[in-house]
Formats: C-alpha cells, sequence, structure tokens
C-alpha cells in the first residue's frame, strides 16, 4: 500500500515536472531503503509489539526519503539559460 503510494507520487512529479523516469525511479529505490529502515526504527513496538501502527507516520517515513532525493535533484540541476 505504501510502496503504491510512493510510485504514484513519483508518476505525479514525473509528469508535473518532466523529472527523467530515471531519476523517478532511483528516487523510489532510496525511498524504499530508506523508508524500511526508518518504518523499523520508528515503528518497532508497532510491528512486533503491542502498541498500534501509525499509518500517517508510515506513509510519511516513505515520503519524505522521496521527496529530499527529488528536491536534491532539482537543486543541483544547472541554471537554464534564457
Amino acid at each position: 500500500m505504501i510502496i503504491l503510494l510512493a510510485i504514484g507520487y513519483g508518476l505525479l512529479m514525473l509528469s508535473i515536472y518532466g523529472i527523467p523516469r530515471d531519476v523517478i525511479f532511483r528516487g523510489l529505490k532510496t525511498a524504499i531503503v530508506v523508508g524500511s529502515i526508518l518504518m523499523l526504527i520508528n515503528q518497532w513496538h508497532a510491528l512486533f509489539g503491542t502498541e498500534e501502527f501509525r499509518w500517517h507516520a508510515a506513509v510519511l517515513t516513505y515520503m519524505v526519503p522521496f521527496a529530499v532525493f527529488i528536491y536534491s535533484y532539482l537543486k543541483n540541476l544547472p541554471p537554464s539559460s534564457g
């Protein structure tokens, strides 16, 4: 479910801002790896214990690394002439 949200967001970014497809997929891979590590750290007791799972936090856990990746890509583009 969370991965599908990230893919949908990535495709939206591709269509709106014209970000290359390979950058989107690298961002998604980064979000999956970093998000999964953060999910284990932040929701350990919910995943393996008795605490309630926080869905909003889980979604943000994957969306933030993706957004940071895309932001970094956009900030490091050479300035356009014209």
